[in-house]
Formats: structure tokens, C-alpha cells, sequence
């Protein structure tokens, strides 16, 4: 059975090789700069062209990953996320094009990290803070309120407050840090 990390790796490694550029958010950014959680996906946006399909999907079939092209191709005209199964876990990876401006800053703005020797590319505290707001749920603003307290003092303030502006989470923003302030638990 193929470690989760395992699984990263070997993801992100076919990634990188064949030159597709991506960038890791959801959970894994989550522990990456707050508080660790359990999670059995990996959330991934990637830059994925018509014509890098086969490419991408002959990479994945090679190296233990099933995902159907058609799949693939249907998602990024629909704008929605495919799913790519792992055949040595019980993991898999849920991925999606940069379909808007939003997508298309989180990549600009990723942080390259290394594991294990390995070069991996992960959404920035900011972006995370901003996005985790955006889907509101309960776990999702304890994952931001996590970031915020773990990057205190690390965080471009003005970049998370302009993009929490552009994205209309400015309110819970600002509601966060009063939480935070005054150490109450959302």
C-alpha cells in the first residue's frame, strides 16, 4: 500500500516532468501552514491543456494512477474537477483546471517547498486564508483561523486583506481577526 505522502510525491513528480504547472491547496496547504488534519485527498489546481491529456494521463497509468481522458477533457470544458485514483491506496486526488483569476494568482502566488527531496508547489497562507474563506464551512474557517494564528507576523497583510476584498470575504476577515484577538474559537 503506497503511503499518502507516497502518493504526493509521485504525483507531483509526474507533474513536474511533464511540465504541467500546479499548485497543492485544500487540506495539504492547510497543514502545511496551520494546524495539521486528516484528509485522504489531495485538492490540486492545475494548468492543463486540450492537447496534454494523453501526455499527462499515459504519466499517470505508468505510475499507478487511473483516471479516464474523457473525464479529464469533460471537466475542464465544464469547469468542474476530475478525480485521479491511486490503485496502491485507498487515496486519490481530486483536480481542477485554473479557471479563473482566482485560480490563476493562487499558481502565481504558490510557494515551492521541498519534501524529501522532492519539489512541490503549495498555495500560499494567504491564498489558503482567502479561499477557506470563500467556502465558509465550519472546518474551513478553523482551517483559517489556524493559518492566521501559526503565520502570525508572516502573512502580507495587505495582499490577504486585497484579495479577501476581490473575493467578498473581507467581512469574515476582519470578524476572524477579532476572533482571534479575543481568543474565541469559531
Amino acid at each position: 500500500m503506497r503511503r499518502f505522502e507516497k502518493m504526493i510525491i509521485d504525483f507531483t513528480d509526474i507533474l513536474e516532468k511533464t511540465k504541467i504547472d500546479y499548485v497543492i491547496v485544500g487540506g495539504i496547504a492547510v497543514s502545511s501552514w496551520g494546524n495539521p488534519r486528516t484528509t485522504k485527498d489531495l485538492d490540486v489546481i492545475i494548468v492543463l491543456k486540450i492537447e496534454d491529456i494523453d501526455e499527462l494521463s499515459k504519466n499517470l497509468q505508468e505510475n499507478g494512477f487511473s483516471t479516464d481522458r474523457e473525464d479529464i477533457k469533460d471537466a475542464l470544458k465544464e469547469k468542474t474537477h476530475f478525480t485521479i485514483f491511486d490503485k496502491y491506496s485507498e487515496y486519490h486526488i481530486d483536480a481542477k483546471g485554473a479557471y479563473n483569476e482566482f485560480d490563476a494568482l493562487t499558481i502565481k502566488n504558490k510557494l515551492v517547498v521541498l519534501y524529501e527531496g522532492h519539489k512541490m508547489c503549495i498555495a500560499s497562507p494567504e491564498d489558503t486564508i482567502a479561499h477557506k474563506l470563500l467556502f465558509g464551512g465550519h472546518q474551513d474557517i478553523k482551517d483559517a483561523q489556524s493559518i492566521l494564528v501559526r503565520q502570525s507576523g508572516k502573512i502580507d497583510k495587505n495582499y490577504l486583506e486585497e484579495l479577501c476584498e476581490n473575493l467578498g470575504v473581507l467581512n469574515e476577515l476582519e470578524t476572524l481577526k477579532e476572533r482571534i484577538k479575543n481568543d474565541q474559537i469559531p
